[in-house]
């Protein structure tokens, strides 16, 4: 599939069919994709025109950003504005679990979170075991770093949020299924709506995490055969 030209079936949802709660007036969030190594400009536009698509369908749209450009700190936070580095390595800490590939993670400080990494060398391998286009793999594992700097580090039993990915997961994206669930879209929404996002990562008054690597948290995706890989 190139880049988020074609409209999958299942990626695009109307706000007011999945709940009648939120107030879907559409928000903004500024990203930048900041290649470190090798890594093709024609994945990363094909990678930000997929992702664009999936939270045009949840009501919230990307602003590209460049790198440069970047704020750090509180005003990141502030300002909803989120850095994807885009690593052609690997993670420095492999998981120790067989047949898992880690593919990213997010980082969270006391300002909360505005930088993730995402690790192109495993998302091609594991698109390449899996006979998936990597430009799609690569989106969905934006989309879900996007979704731990906006929601936290916490993840949920299905969908983009899941901390591992099955086979089943695999072919959801293969098809452009897999998808938020409906209470972390309204989270996402009541996130971009304030002025600062750091409530949702402290959750019910909780002090936020302090340090990178306290709130490091990996996505691993494994096959159908195995259990799961829960996320460290």
């Amino acid at each position: 599939m190139r880049g988020g030209t074609k409209m999958r079936g299942g990626t695009k949802w109307f706000c007011g069919v999945l709940f009648a709660t939120l107030a879907c007036a559409g928000e903004t969030m500024n990203v930048s994709v900041c290649p470190v190594g090798r890594v093709g400009a024609k994945a990363v536009a094909g990678a930000e025109a997929e992702a664009a698509v999936l939270f045009r369908g949840v009501d919230v749209e990307i602003v590209w950003r460049n790198c440069e450009e970047a704020p750090i700190g509180q005003e990141a936070a502030d300002r909803h504005w989120f850095t994807l580095r885009l690593r052609d390595d690997g993670p420095a800490v492999r998981s120790e679990a067989p047949s898992t590939d880690m593919l990213g993670e997010a980082f969270f400080s006391e300002q909360g979170g505005y930088v993730a990494d995402v690790y192109y060398r495993e998302i091609r391998t594991l698109a390449s075991n899996k006979t998936m286009e990597p430009t799609t793999l690569l989106a969905y594992v934006m989309a879900h770093e996007l979704g731990h700097l906006l929601l936290g580090p916490a993840h949920s039993p299905s969908g983009i949020m899941r901390a591992a990915w099955d086979d089943r997961d695999l072919e959801a994206i293969r098809m452009g299924w897999l998808q938020f669930g409906r209470a972390e879209i309204a989270r996402i929404h009541k996130v971009l709506q304030s002025t600062s996002h750091e409530t949702a990562h402290n959750g019910r008054g909780r002090r936020p995490v302090s340090g990178l690597q306290c709130g490091r948290r990996r996505v691993l995706c494994a096959p159908a055969a195995n259990p799961p890989s829960v996320a460290s």
